[in-house]
């Protein structure tokens, strides 16, 4: 699951500067390549290795031919935790683009003392920008409404159908590391209301704008006329986040506007049929796959190394263009620069993989027994490889970090470093 909190929007900034340092011209497409077999014989020898245990899944291949470098179990399909965010992060940018933006909206309720909040599945809607939205429908309110006067907020958020628990998610998932899919939520709420807890929010800070506000039940905005609104972050901010720190319930609420966005209803299933259809259109099939989630947490997910691969090389080569958000900077974590990939979370330190920091932008996935790592890495000859590892049945005698870092070792022998 690898989620991580925000940091500073200055460590955002400092992040981004250092990773477009070390690793942006790195990372340009490479012309030609040419496999290089000798990584493919110091992989087989070092995925023998009591760290990884016998359940590895691998493919690499060269970015620009297609070519096979190294394979182990790569049609095998195995759990791949969050490595499931790349699939959701290209599926969500090929049925959104990069400028959709979700708005929330407060709308006219029954009578002119009551309000509607109505949600529009904004992945990344803050305290903050619940409490402008509050002061805004204050400064509405006012022309119309007195200062004092008692107001209702109501909740709306049927813009996604009401669901329960993914297939293969666990009841401890929520309220610890996702929460209910709502289509009003605050980011960083894992708790299994957080509609609820967005509308107190706003009524607490309309309370302190002089309007003392309670919360009423649940009731169709329909549309009613606007008082105010958000003006909503963007499908490009929400995959960046979502990518660079692994972030759940991002990666939930855009798996549910794939599926409005093909048409078909906003629930688990409609998701994952809007997921499959998407990745059709882009040339990969994902038949075998089984695609139950966005965020990779549920323990019927099932992906191979190959499947990654493809999905992966659609972004990177064969259609670049709707993609390049997911390698820039400050989306797919840099090999011990950012991200969950940054060093202090002991990635790319070790003296077989440091050598490494700087060339890899790739998603990490853990589960209790799983841990993966898939993205584009660049060689030391300038080249560049696309690769998927995927571990299942983590030996537990061993410390997740301690395999994370065998994965490390790994990805610096597909650079060519670690010779």
């Amino acid at each position: 699951m690898d989620t991580m909190r925000p940091t500073s929007r200055l460590s955002r900034a400092l992040v981004a500067l250092v990773a477009a340092c070390l690793a942006g011209a790195a990372l340009a497409p490479a012309a030609e390549a040419t496999p290089d077999p000798a990584v493919d014989a110091l992989l087989a020898a070092r995925l023998d290795n009591p760290r990884l245990g016998p359940s590895v899944g691998l493919l690499v291949i060269d970015a620009a031919t297609g070519e096979v470098v190294s394979e182990r179990g790569s049609t095998t399909a195995m759990l791949p935790a969050s490595n499931m965010k790349i699939v959701t992060a290209v599926t969500a940018l090929a049925a959104l683009g990069t400028e959709t933006r979700f708005t929330t909206r407060v709308r006219a309720g029954a009578t002119p003392t009551d309000l509607v909040l109505e949600g529009g599945g904004d992945p990344l809607l803050s305290t903050r920008d619940l409490q402008k939205l509050a002061n805004r429908t204050a400064a509405a309110l006012a022309a119309t409404v007195p200062v004092g006067t008692p107001m209702a907020v109501h909740v709306d958020d049927d813009l996604f159908p009401d669901t329960k628990r993914a297939r293969g998610w666990t009841r401890s998932y929520i309220p610890s590391v996702a929460a209910s899919v709502e289509a009003l939520a605050r980011v960083w709420d894992y708790s299994a209301d957080p509609s609820t807890n967005a509308a107190k929010v706003f009524a607490d800070q309309l309370t302190k704008k002089g309007y003392p506000t309670g919360i009423g039940p649940d009731a169709d905005a329909g549309e009613a006329p606007v008082i105010a609104e958000t003006p909503g972050h963007t499908s490009d901010e929400a995959v960046r986040v979502m990518l660079r720190i692994s972030e759940n319930n991002v990666a939930e609420i855009l798996h549910r506007h794939v599926a409005r966005a093909a048409g078909l209803p906003a629930t688990w299933a409609g998701a994952t049929q809007a997921t499959e259809q998407v990745l059709r259109n882009l040339g990969v099939d994902p038949t075998g796959m089984a695609l139950m989630d966005g965020s990779g947490l549920s323990r019927k997910d099932r992906v191979s190394p190959r499947f990654l691969v493809d999905v992966l090389r659609v972004a990177r080569i064969t259609n670049p263009a709707p993609f390049v958000t997911m390698f820039e900077p400050d989306a797919m974590p840099v090999s011990g620069v950012s991200g969950t990939l940054d060093d202090r979370y002991g990635r790319f330190v070790t003296k077989q993989a440091r050598c490494a920091q700087g060339a890899v932008k790739a998603k990490t996935g853990t589960l209790f027994d799983t841990v993966g790592l898939s993205g584009v890495a660049t060689t030391t000859a300038g080249t560049e490889r696309i690769f998927s590892i995927l571990v299942n049945d983590r030996p537990r005698r061993y410390s997740t970090l301690s395999t994370r870092q065998a994965v490390d070792g790994l990805t610096a022998t597909i650079v060519g470093c670690w010779n």
